[in-house]
This record gives structure tokens, C-alpha cells and sequence, in this order.
């Protein structure tokens, strides 16, 4: 009965393991890398030699988050939908975060040219870290640019132009009050540019601003997943395809939160169910045991008489103890039965002159002073329980004993 109700459960349990399993592997891809920056979701990455990567590897909905590489693996490609490629130099799925920057490392020229353009796309600027700033670009001699706290764009300026000592700075965009400035420099153009809170205290020095601009994605929410050492991938929930969750981080996939929590529903429901039935099992043989049978042992049957056990016996007064026989031991030591030197009652060898008493019919005698005090406890021999008559009398044994010429080591008294 065991074996038939634990197959099923046993049955149940793997199926429910192999089916969230399997179940987990298809949400879970393996991470990838170009120019040394790891590739997970939701971001996917363009395989090259024809592989194509399964689309449920990147958040799919929007192709923003498919990245690609350059020929030379050396840089990671962002396409914006409304501007021009970006390059991704940092990635943080804890904080949700990209470091990009211009292909060319010029992001003022796409400032001019009003070519950083994040509308449809996921991305945007870091609102705790950047606020756009009015601007003006200027063209000023190198002399006067030295002179003033104008840093040179570098990227700005072409060979002609550091050739003729001329160079692209930057300055506020309202008003140029300064007369040198106005009279020596060309406005280039006045652009909206995103500045670091922390950079405007560097003011009137201006920061690069060819750095790596900070980006952030709000959807999908996956820095859960990534502080707690996961990774983030779909659930298979039919109900909404676009749904994410958490899954452990393994290089062969692993078990989601659900996944996990189903599985230990799974298993301890059926286990306990199974811990019930064997200890019921259990039971059931152990009431099926037939009880003890003496007949069957291999130890000797032991049998105790009762007729001669009193149903109540009580102690006995003084009068009647008197009346059992006193032995006094002689000078030898001697007794009549050698192999009893010891009373059983204080576990006492008798010495020469203790005086003794027998209990009459059974003949089992003792120190007169322990079996004194044994029989007004209970009227029984302490060796066979006998409960014997009260005589009035020496018994004939111990009278056939002071007759006996061979007595001399004992003296019988009353």
C-alpha cells in the first residue's frame, strides 16, 4: 500500500521540478560582451558570422535595447531612433544606468548641429545629475581665449583653424557684455547643452564637455533583480507577454522567484502527504505484531505458585516471633547447612555466639535480631514467602538437633 501511494507523489514531484525547470530555461539567456562591457537584459546584442540571438533575450518591444558591435569588437553601438548612433561605455543594471558618448568623441559638434536627440527611445538624461544650460559657441583668437577663462574645444577646431590661432570656445549664452569678447569673437551658434550640477561650481571654468553623458531607463524595472545578485528576463505568464521577473544567476539558467516558490509548494505538499502515509504504514505493522509468547522463547518458563502465597498477609506480633526457635552459634562456628553462612537479611556473615532464628516448616533461619524486626513487618519468610503455622513448640527438626550427640557446635534455647 506504501509503495503504490508514494509512486504517484513521487511522480507528481517531478513533474512539477521538470516543468518549472524548463519553464525557467526559456526566459534566461546567457550574458554577452563587447569591448569589455556585459550584454544582459534587457539590452540584446546583434550576433555576428548569421547567429541571431533569441528576441526574448533583450526587451524586444522596443528594438532601442538591441546593441550592436563594430567591426573591430572594440566599441558597443546604440541606435537612437531620431539621431545618430552613440557609443556605450558603461553599463549599470543596478542603477539602470549608460555612459555614452559621440563615436568620435566630439559630443559638442552633435550640440551644434542639434544632433542629441533622446525622443523615442527609453533613454533619457539623468534628472539628479544633469539640467540643460543655454550656451554660446565662439570662435575667438587663441590670445584672447588664453586671456579669458575660456577653455578651447579641441575637437571644435580643424587644423585651419589652429593654423590661423583661432580656436571654438564656449561661454553663456546671455549676454556676451564682455567689449573684447564681442569685438574679437565669432558666435558660432547658441545651443541648449546638458551640464553637471557638480560641474557649475567650476564656473567661470568651463568642464569637458566631450565626456561621457549619463543616461537612464525607466522600463523595464530590472535594478530589483540585480542588487539581489539575479537577472532579469520575461516571465511566462500568458496573461502579459511583457511581463519581467527575477531569475537566479547561472550560466546554464536557473529557477525564478515563482519558479522556486512553485516548487517548494510542490514538494513539501507532497512530502508531507508522504511522511503521513509511512508513518501510518508504520503503525499498522507494528499493531499487526502478534503480542509476547512465552511458549515461543527460548528462555526456561519460569512458574510461580500462588496457593501458598497468602491473598493478605500482615506482620506478626512479639508473642508469636518468641515462639520460632533460637540457635546459638557454638565456639567452631559450625552450622548444619555450611553452604548458608550468610544472613539474607543484613547480607551478614554469622559469627561465633550470634544467636539465630529459624522460620518453622521451611527451616531457613537468620540473625534473631534482623528476622525479629523482618516478621513484625510482614509474617513471610524472606527467602520462599512462606507464610508458615504458628507452633507452640520447637519444631521436631531442631529438637532431633539438641539430641544429636554430633551438636555440639550449637545450643538450641527458647
Amino acid at each position: 500500500m506504501a509503495t503504490s501511494t508514494l509512486t504517484p507523489l513521487l511522480f507528481y514531484i517531478f513533474i512539477i521540478f521538470h516543468f518549472q525547470t524548463s519553464k525557467a530555461k526559456q526566459t534566461i539567456c546567457k550574458t554577452l560582451s563587447c569591448a569589455d562591457i556585459d550584454i544582459t537584459f534587457p539590452f540584446g546584442l546583434k550576433l555576428s558570422n548569421n547567429q541571431i540571438q533569441d528576441p526574448r533575450c533583450s526587451y524586444y518591444p522596443n528594438p532601442t535595447f538591441q546593441l550592436s558591435c563594430n567591426k573591430n569588437q572594440t566599441q558597443t553601438i546604440l541606435n537612437l531612433p531620431e539621431t545618430d548612433t552613440l557609443i556605450i561605455n558603461n553599463i549599470d543594471y543596478k542603477s539602470q544606468t549608460i555612459q555614452v558618448n559621440d563615436p568620435k568623441r566630439c559630443l559638442p559638434n552633435r550640440y551644434l548641429q542639434n544632433n542629441f536627440n533622446l525622443s523615442g527611445s527609453p533613454f533619457r538624461l539623468n534628472p539628479e545629475i544633469y539640467s540643460m544650460y543655454n550656451l554660446t559657441f565662439l570662435r575667438c583668437p587663441s590670445n584672447v581665449s588664453s586671456e579669458l577663462p575660456l577653455t578651447p574645444i579641441s575637437c571644435l577646431s580643424d587644423e585651419e583653424e589652429r593654423d590661423s590661432d583661432m580656436s571654438v570656445v564656449v561661454s553663456w549664452g546671455q549676454p556676451i557684455e564682455d567689449t573684447t569678447l564681442s569685438e574679437t569673437c565669432e558666435v558660432i551658434s547658441k545651443v541648449f547643452v546638458p551640464l553637471r550640477w557638480m560641474d557649475l561650481t567650476m564656473w567661470p571654468f568651463w568642464p569637458d564637455l566631450s565626456s561621457d553623458v549619463e543616461l537612464v531607463w525607466n522600463k523595464p524595472r530590472c535594478e530589483k533583480c540585480a542588487l539581489s545578485g539575479q537577472v532579469c528576463g520575461f516571465s511566462d505568464d500568458e496573461k502579459n507577454d511583457l511581463q519581467v521577473e527575477c531569475f537566479t544567476s547561472s550560466s546554464n539558467g536557473g529557477l525564478s522567484t515563482s519558479a522556486k516558490y512553485c516548487i517548494s509548494i510542490g514538494l513539501g505538499i507532497p512530502g508531507l502527504l508522504s511522511l503521513i502515509v509511512i508513518f501510518s504504514f508504520i503503525c499498522r505493522k507494528m499493531r499487526t505484531i502478534p503480542p509476547h509468547n512465552p511458549r515461543t522463547s527460548n528462555h526456561p518458563t519460569i512458574t510461580i505458585s500462588l496457593e501458598s502465597v497468602p491473598s493478605f498477609v500482615t506482620g506478626l506480633d512479639g508473642a508469636t516471633i518468641e515462639k520460632y526457635p533460637k540457635i546459638l552459634i557454638g565456639e567452631s562456628g559450625r552450622l548444619l547447612k555450611p553452604s548458608d553462612n550468610t544472613c539474607s537479611i543484613c547480607l551478614s556473615e554469622y559469627e561465633p555466639k550470634e544467636t539465630l532464628r529459624s522460620i518453622p516448616e521451611c527451616n531457613h533461619y537468620f540473625h534473631a535480631a534482623c528476622i525479629d524486626e523482618w516478621l513484625k513487618m510482614n509474617g513471610t519468610c524472606p527467602i520462599c514467602r512462606n507464610s508458615p503455622q504458628v507452633y507452640s513448640s520447637i519444631s521436631p527438626y531442631f529438637s532431633s538437633l539438641l539430641l544429636s550427640p554430633n551438636s555440639t557446635s550449637l545450643t538450641s534455647s527458647r
